[in-house]
């Protein structure tokens, strides 16, 4: 659709995307702040610690003026429903948030207004017709060609060595060294923010291949059969080549150790000196972000190979192809169904919800406090005074008293040189009933000796009169310690 239609509906598909809706937002400084902040640089996060950096920055925000009476989780939620934010499960069952790559477009269209940069250099003219010279020559299919350029390219240097050699050199001023040093800043600020469009493209490729596999309609054929004969389709495709070479390239030991050179030389020059530490910092660190960013977007392009490997080789994507078959014949069904019932037509049947019941607000009732008020007077009953010898009392009857066993053998013992618990029981009636009796039993496993034959113990229960009676093995005590008669 061409003319002024076609670019509306285009625009109009635009207004839907997470950039503008970032532009749009409401806290669209909060936005930038917080994921501009935490995002660029490192360009994967896990969930939590997110959630934790930006609970800091609303912290910090409050403090200075912004209204934000929402807590971190609730905004980053908004953020992700608007695909502002993309939230990821790991194989390690963990979760990780990045920014979109419009997100990331947005953000970084905001930083250029800030921090505008001349765009209109001699050095962006240099750049691109080198690479468009370069291009043409390694794209010539004639051998002739490219040998004719590159001794041009030999006579060029021989004629600068000569003349420098002869009438020396006078380097850059530094007006056209700080000009080409924002054009190579602005261009290594736009690759680190590729991985994210690189990892999006990997994923869609990803989503597109199963569904070629799913709506295949033959056994073996097109993605199916390559992933059966063992070959990796995302490894191969183009954006899986692409980046594989721009991943042995950032490898390459060479490449490190002249970028390095390169940029301890350039820090050194004069025309750096005014440089911010920030952009210093930048070009230091860059080889190593752009290894970290690079390394997970390997990382992806790895689980996503062995993700549609396990889809094909476990037979799941039967089941995929069983359910979008299913779901194509109840579409069949219900355009036949359309095209003689109306879609409003009564059907008869009910549907069990699973969610709560939404009713109106006319049907709520308001809540009054003075329903659960006490109406009746409340009677204040006074506490009596503690009786020490009921609480005493009441202790006997949980516990067994066993000083007053260990008193009562002893006491027994004084009179004759031995004594079995039926003669302390003879002596001393149990005052506990059958807890006297456990608590002599005790206290004869313990210290009594077992000796032949049985005898009768007899003891008044605590609520009854009546006598009760056991015949029990003999126990004979005969030495006690000491301290059981001061007790």
């Amino acid at each position: 659709m061409a003319g002024a239609t076609g670019a509306a509906f285009r625009a109009r598909r635009a207004s839907g995307s997470a950039a503008l809706k970032l532009l749009r937002a409401e806290n669209m400084p909060v936005i930038a702040a917080t994921c501009g902040r935490h995002l660029v640089e490192q360009r994967v996060l896990p969930y939590p610690e997110f959630v934790t950096l930006v609970a800091e920055d609303l912290a910090e925000l409050r403090d200075d003026g912004f209204a934000l009476p929402r807590t971190a989780q609730e905004y980053i939620a908004d953020w992700i429903r608007d695909a502002i934010l993309i939230r990821r499960a790991t194989a390690a069952r963990e979760e990780t948030v990045e920014l979109s790559p419009s997100a990331a477009d947005a953000i970084g269209f905001i930083a250029s207004i800030d921090q505008p940069r001349a765009s209109v250099t001699s050095s962006r003219l240099a750049n691109v017709s080198e690479l468009l010279s370069t291009l043409a020559r390694d794209t010539d299919p004639d051998p002739a060609h490219l040998v004719e350029a590159l001794r041009r390219e030999r006579d060029r240097i021989d004629q600068q060595i000569a003349r420098v050699e002869q009438q020396g050199y006078v380097p850059l001023d530094d007006a056209s060294a700080q000009e080409r040093l924002a054009e190579v800043l602005r261009l290594a600020d736009e690759v680190p923010r590729d991985f994210a469009k690189v990892a999006g493209s990997l994923e869609q490729l990803n989503q597109s291949l199963r569904e070629q596999i799913v709506n295949h309609d033959g056994q073996r054929g097109g993605v199916l059969a390559e992933v059966f004969s063992g070959v990796d389709v995302i490894e191969n495709s183009d954006a899986g080549r692409s980046f594989n070479a721009f991943y042995r390239l950032l490898l390459d030991p060479e490449l490190i150790e002249g970028f390095d050179a390169a940029v301890d030389a350039v820090l050194q020059r004069g025309f750096t000196n005014e440089l911010p530490l920030a952009e210093s910092a930048f070009l230091r660190q860059y080889l190593t972000t752009l290894q970290r960013e690079s390394a997970q977007v390997r990382g992806t392009l790895t689980d996503l190979s062995r993700s549609l490997r396990r889809f094909v080789e476990t037979q799941e994507y039967r089941e995929h192809k069983r359910l979008a078959d299913a779901i194509g014949r109840a579409e069949q069904v219900a355009m036949a169904v359309l095209r003689d019932l109306p879609a409003t037509h009564p059907l008869g049947l009910g549907l069990d919800l699973t969610s709560m019941t939404i009713s109106s607000i006319g049907g709520w009732t308001l809540h009054n406090p003075a329903d659960v008020r006490t109406s009746e007077q409340v009677t204040e009953h006074l506490t009596a005074p503690l009786d020490v010898e009921q609480m005493r009392e009441l202790v006997r009857v949980t516990e067994i008293d066993f000083p007053e066993l260990q008193r009562n053998v002893a006491a027994t013992l004084a009179g004759q040189p031995g004594a079995t618990v039926g003669d302390v029981l003879a002596r001393f009636p149990a005052t506990q009933g059958l807890a006297s009796v456990v608590g002599l039993l005790v206290l004869a496993l313990e210290h009594a000796m077992p000796a032949a034959g049985c005898e009768t113990w007899a003891w008044h229960p605590v609520t009854s009169s009546q006598t009760r009676t056991v015949s029990a093995p003999r126990y004979v005590f005969g030495e006690v310690p000491a301290d059981w008669s001061q007790r």
